[in-house]
């Protein structure tokens, strides 16, 4: 895209929602933030956030937020009701954590209806089905030969997958997924 965009607070899908039997919606635009370091699980406990048990999982937590741990020390806080302006991260984190800053790097879209799982598998090589990839479970993997982190979890009473991508691959990201649903609609 040619147009300036402010880096934290705009996507480069524009926040663009495509509707129909598989719905893609583009959360970039959401409230979003993470922490790394050995001390980032109990800097956030602290903070009163509930965490996954171990990593590759995510939990819903305060405030119908949720918290993703892509490792033993690194955590991403999402929440998909707040616009990215209200943007927060406390400051009680200790010089064991750090900020991430998700927000800026990754793209965030959010996929939804009853054959997720068969669009996925046209572009995506792990089985995302529900009986292998339950909810709470997260994949670092690859989307249309791109890294990505995909999480199934529940929102708003759907059962959807979340998907990160660096936003510098979000337009082909999305351009792979429209054309993988072209066949469900």
């Amino acid at each position: 895209m040619s147009a300036h965009l402010d880096p934290i607070f705009e996507s480069p899908l524009g926040g663009l929602s495509h509707e129909g039997d598989i719905s893609i919606h583009d959360l970039t635009d959401r409230h979003r933030w993470g922490l790394r370091g050995k001390g980032a699980a109990e800097a956030l406990r602290t903070q009163g956030w509930d965490l996954p048990e171990q990593p590759n999982r995510m939990v819903a937590s305060t405030n119908q937020s949720f918290v993703m741990a892509l490792s033993q020390p690194e955590f991403w806080v999402l929440d998909p009701n707040n616009d990215a302006a209200e943007l927060t991260m406390g400051n009680d984190f200790t010089t064991d954590a750090y900020p991430l800053f998700c927000q800026s790097s990754h793209a965030w879209l959010v996929l939804k209806g009853s054959q997720i799982s068969a669009l996925m598998a046209k572009v995506c090589g792990v089985d995302l089905r529900p009986d292998a990839f339950k909810l709470g479970d997260v994949a670092q993997t690859q989307m249309a030969l791109i890294n990505c982190i995909i999480a199934r979890h529940d929102l708003a009473g759907d059962d959807v997958f979340s998907m990160f991508v660096d936003q510098s691959y979000a337009e082909y990201a999305l351009e792979a997924l429209l054309d993988a649903r072209q066949e469900f609609l």
